[in-house]
């Protein structure tokens, strides 16, 4: 029975690897001067960044169910090979359903080797939604922050700055090492310096608007 489940799962594998193939080719060949940057620079700057990698083709199932039938009946093997190949599939066809099923595998399959093939999987691509599956993984503590860190350290954006400045104060001598490693390599970078007033900017706003707030109702009280 698990080796016909895990010859499925092969089958939709090689589907979407055929299907999505001459995609790819022409993604890969793509002369936008924006795409071009991005893959020239080692880094994902926010400005270049895209909602998904456009060589993911998107799941399109007729019956809204038919994930689910999938999801459970591949997850009833508690094969993790099995498992992390329906996880890769889903995640390289830019589903929705990414995040939750990676955060399942890692609930069912607990093991260094099982965080590190997901973390090792969150790096093939570079788009907004691997973005928010590694902060919100970061900021739950999903896996190793270090590593985690290490690996939002490519995307330049305002919140990747506010983490790794506030990384620096963490209490685990680890992480803040890391992160201060991070500081130190991103102190004349311009992304990094503009994340930064970008969060202090934030900040005080807040207080420019509670002391309006404050001159309006001591106007009102007299």
């Amino acid at each position: 029975m698990k080796q016909i489940l895990f010859l499925i799962v092969l089958v939709l594998v090689g589907y979407f690897v055929f299907w999505g193939g001459a995609t790819h080719v022409l993604y890969k060949a793509d002369m936008n001067p924006k795409n071009l940057l991005t893959n020239v620079v080692a880094s994902v700057d926010q400005n270049f960044l895209m909602e998904v990698d456009g060589s993911r083709n998107g799941f399109k199932y007729t019956n809204p169910n038919s994930f689910n039938l999938i999801k459970e009946t591949v997850f009833s093997t508690y094969d993790p090979d099995v498992c992390f190949a329906l996880v890769d599939l889903v995640y390289s066809s830019g589903s929705k359903q990414s995040e939750p099923l990676m955060r399942e595998y890692l609930r069912m399959f607990s093991l260094p080797e099982d965080r590190t093939k997901i973390l090792n999987l969150l790096k093939t691509y570079k788009d907004g939604q691997t973005l928010r599956i590694l902060l919100s993984f970061y900021k739950n503590s999903v896996m190793s922050r270090v590593s985690l860190l290490n690996v939002l350290a490519e995307y330049h954006t305002p919140e990747v700055a506010q983490l790794i400045k506030e990384a620096t104060s963490s209490e685990d001598l680890f992480l803040s090492q890391t992160a201060q490693n991070l500081a130190d390599s991103f102190a004349d970078a311009r992304w990094y310096q503009d994340g930064l007033k970008a969060t202090l900017n934030t900040a005080a706003q807040s207080t420019a608007k509670k002391d309006f707030n404050d001159q309006v109702e001591q106007l009102i009280q007299h």
